[in-house]
Parts: structure tokens; sequence; C-alpha cells
């Protein structure tokens, strides 16, 4: 049909219904496919959350193939702390560790505990070891180490062993796991100008004096980044937690309460923590230019660390053990620390080498930490400051062991309870005790004042490089460990006559108490044979 408007033909448009109905149904199966696809995509998303930027470290850890893995929020909480240590394959370092992890079982220290060993013999070579450790002690075999560790902990695991079992973390009984590693102590497979091995390296102080150290081409210190390093892949291929913060110690450390951080701390990715300490900046007078070429940062023409001011080392880099780091941060940090060593120690062959380059490191990752005082006491840091009840407590401690020792050095109370038992209430301790000196006192105690004439002067002290290494034996001597004797004055760590008392009183105890748990099962079983 045709109509007129305005002098213009306009032709009418029909639709039938058939038409509207076809259109209808194809609308509503196009609307229906829609909302299904944007259904499965929300699902898809939150079963597998979108990728992450790398740069954005905060949200995403790295697994051994460097590829982005979610990750939890930090949890600062007591089963989120991992306890790392790292020691050689000695009998020496052997005791020492046992020792640490029994005054954390004591204290009821939560989290998980893991032991790095590096340099063990290979099987059926012991002999080849006897005195050629630290301090004259013996390099062990694995077997040789597990069956102490079995003695003292029956609940132990080992890497590629039995992995599943780590993850206990129970608060009154300690599962450590063992992690062994190559030894990586001979710095002359790591090339450089000493690598030949004929040459010695020489430190030149401010002062002009020659310093050629006592490590020479074995510097065992190095196993601790290597070390580290090799656990972390291993560790990040074989277990799921990634929200736990590691914490980094050394042997010759003990638990004297139960860890945690200090109101205001926490540690996150990114943002690491640890003890205080007083190396300083020496290290910027080190030729850095060298170091950063021996040992480049991808990416970088310089290294950060070589613009790194006083100031900057004082206020977030003055660090060491204990080191609180998140699990996310151990692969590149460990990697980075680990290639700054040799070219660090081949310019300064002593004990601190490896301390400077994790300084570096960190600073080459922008990992400023927070420096925490009050962590542990002992050696590298003061004596803890204590008035009014606190320090009439620590008089009265210090008073009480040492009339102990004098009147009954190898009675129960001189020698029994362990680590923290040493000090009385209201007096509390920091976590740690770091025993890398020699403590001392006199008895008759007088805390410091001069004895009379007609008084007999008896000198006790400890030494850990003193210790047999096999002190943890069942076997071993009377049944416990009391401090050495001397007749002429020895060294008092810090000064502080009272907390050299306490310190001998921390050792000798935490030894005692090590070998007493250790030794129960030997004892069930001689009284079960007879």
């Amino acid at each position: 049909m045709t109509t007129i408007n305005n002098g213009r033909q306009r032709k009418k448009l029909r639709i039938s219904a058939k038409t509207v109905l076809l259109s209808t149904v194809a609308f509503c199966v196009t609307l229906l496919i829609t909302v299904n696809v944007l259904l499965q995509n929300k699902q898809t998303r939150s079963v597998h959350p979108p990728p992450v930027s790398p740069s954005k470290q905060q949200q995403v850890a790295v697994d051994a193939k460097h590829k982005p893995v979610p990750i939890a929020a930090a949890d600062n909480s007591e089963s989120a702390f991992h306890f790392i240590v790292s020691s050689d394959c000695t009998s020496y370092q052997r005791w020492e560790t046992l020792t640490q992890l029994h005054s954390a079982q004591n204290v009821k220290q939560c989290g998980r505990f893991t032991w790095i060993v590096s340099g063990c013999l290979e099987e059926g070579s012991a002999h080849m070891g006897k005195g050629k450790g630290g301090a004259n002690s013996d390099i062990l075999t694995p077997t040789l180490l597990l069956a102490e560790v079995e003695r003292h902990f029956p609940h132990f695991t080992v890497s590629h062993s039995n992995e599943t079992a780590r993850t206990h973390h129970d608060c009154n009984e300690l599962h450590p796991h063992v992690h062994f590693t190559p030894d990586y102590s001979d710095m002359r497979t790591f090339g450089g100008p000493f690598a030949d091995g004929k040459n010695k390296r020489v430190f030149v102080n401010k002062q002009g004096k020659q310093l050629y150290g006592s490590y020479g081409n074995k510097y065992k210190f190095n196993n601790k980044p290597n070390g580290l390093h090799n656990w972390i892949l291993s560790f990040l291929e074989h277990d799921s937690r990634r929200d736990e913060t590691i914490i980094l110690n050394d042997p010759d450390f003990l638990f004297l309460t139960k860890f945690d951080f200090p109101d205001g701390v926490k540690v996150v990715p990114g943002k690491p923590a640890a003890a205080k300490y007083g190396l300083g900046s020496q290290f910027l007078d080190f030729d850095l230019g060298q170091i950063c070429q021996r040992s480049p940062l991808e990416g970088h023409q310089n290294c950060p660390f070589q613009n790194l001011t006083s100031s900057e080392v004082h206020n977030f880099y003055n660090v060491g053990a204990p080191y609180a780091i998140h699990i996310q941060d151990v692969l590149p940090l460990s990697s980075r620390w680990k290639n700054l060593v040799p070219p660090t120690y081949d310019q300064y062959p002593l004990l601190y080498a490896e301390m400077f380059a994790y300084v570096m490191a960190a600073a080459d990752l922008n990992l400023k930490h927070n420096l925490v005082r009050g962590l542990f006491t002992g050696c590298m840091t003061g004596n803890p400051k204590v008035d009014g009840a606190a320090k009439i407590a620590l008089q009265k401690s210090a008073s009480t062991y040492a009339k102990l020792i004098e009147t009954n050095p190898t009675g129960q109370e001189a020698t029994a309870g362990g680590a923290s038992s040493c000090f009385l209430p209201p007096l509390t301790p920091p976590p740690f005790f770091h025993y890398c000196a020699r403590y001392s006192f006199e008895t008759p105690y007088q805390r410091g004042e001069e004895t009379t004439v007609e008084n007999t002067v008896t000198y006790h002290f400890f030494a850990k490089r003193r210790v047999e290494h096999d002190v943890l034996d069942c076997a071993h001597g009377n049944g416990t460990f009391e401090p050495f004797l001397a007749t002429t004055p020895q060294k008092k760590e810090g000064g502080d006559p009272d907390w050299n008392v306490l310190a001998v009183c921390v050792v000798a105890r935490a030894i005692n108490f090590a070998k007493e748990i250790g030794c129960k099962g030997s004892a069930n079983e001689n009284e079960m044979v007879a």
C-alpha cells in the first residue's frame, strides 16, 4: 500500500508475527549466553587470581623456577616464625646447634626449625675428618650427624627424604628439619685474583696495617649465604607456605625467653628486620667499584651499594644475627649475598666479610632493615640496662649462682634447669644469648670489689672453644658440665661482673639441659637391658 505525504510516497512496513517471535527468541538466547560467560569468568578469577606484576614484590613470591606465586599476607604470629640455623658439619657446631634447639624447646618456642648443614664428608670417610674441623673438632658424615639428631629429637626430618613432615610447628615439641648442602668454603673455586691459591689476600686498614686473617682459602662463613640459597630453592619446590618470617641465626645462640618482635616491629615483604650491631660503615672504604665489577647487578651499570652513605648504613644496614626476613625476600637476597661474598672476601679476608656482603646485597635490593635493639645479649652488643627491682634481681641472680658454684658446682641446683632458669624474677632477659666471647667471675663473689689478701680466690670462666665436642654424649665425664677453672684472672666480656656470672650460668645450664633430655632415652634403654 502506498500513501501520499506532502507529495511524497512512503511504503508501509509490514512485520509478521512469526518474525517478531524469532527475533525475541534470538535476543533471549544471546542474553543467556552473555550472562553465562560473565559468570564463568568470575568463577575462574576466584579460583585462579590474575597474574600480578613482578614489580609488586609485596604481592608475589618466587618459586624455584622464578615464576610468580601468589602468597598470603605476612603473619607475625608465633606459628609463622621459621627459625633457621646454619652450620658446618663438625662435632663442634653439632653440640652448639643441638644445645640451641633444646633451649628453644625449653622455653616452648613456637614455629618451625630448620638446620642447614654444609660440608659433610662422604659416607664411609669419617676417618678423614678426625681433628680437621674448627677447634680441632671432627668433620662428620651425614649419618654420624643424624644419629645424634635422632637421639635428641626423634621426630626430625631431612630434605629430599620425608619433606611432608616438615609442616610440624608444635610449641611443646621440636621436630627439626635438617637440610644438607655441599661445602662452599673453598674460596679458590669462585674465581678472582686468588683463584690459583698461591697469593695471599691482605687487607690494609686506615692506619696502614696489613691484616692477612687466619682463614686463607677456607672461609667457612661462605657456607651461610650459599647454604641458605641452596635451602630456599628446595623449600620453594617442596613447601607450600608463603607466610613465614625467617629468623636466621648462628649456632652459638641460645633461647632465653620466647622470641617475638617488640611492639611496632613487623616484617613484611621488602621490609626485613635484624639486630642492631656496631660494625658500622667501614666497608665503604673498600674498592666498591671492583666488587661491583666482579659481581654486577643485572640491569644496572653500577651497584646501589656504591652510593651508600654512612648515615644510611647507620639507619638501615648496621645489622647482624638474628636476621628476620620474609620468606618472599629470601631467594633474591640469598642469591645476591652469595655472589658478593667472594669479591668482598678477596679485599677483606677477615671474619666479617660475609656480614659486609649481606649489607651490600640488602642495599642492592633496597631492603632497608628495621634495626631492633634488645634481641640478644652476650657479645657484639651491650648488656641490658636494668634498674629498680630488676637490678636487684640481677644482682641476686648472679650472687646465687656464684654461691652455688663455690659450694657445690656439680649439684642439681647449680647445673639443672636450662638457660632461662638463671634469671630470677622480675629480671627478664632478652630472647637470645650470643656466647661468642669469654665470660668469667671469681669466688668468693664480691661483685667486682677487691678481695682481701687472706681470701683464696678461684676463677671460673666459659669459652666455647674449650668445650669438649662430645659434651652431650651420655657417657661423657661425670654427667654434668661445669665452668672451667683458672688460677689467674680471666677476661670479663663487657666488664659487668653480674652479667658475666649469668653468662657462665646460661651456657653451662643450657649444655646440661640438652644432655639431660638427650640421654633420657639412653637411660631408659640401659634400665631395660639391666
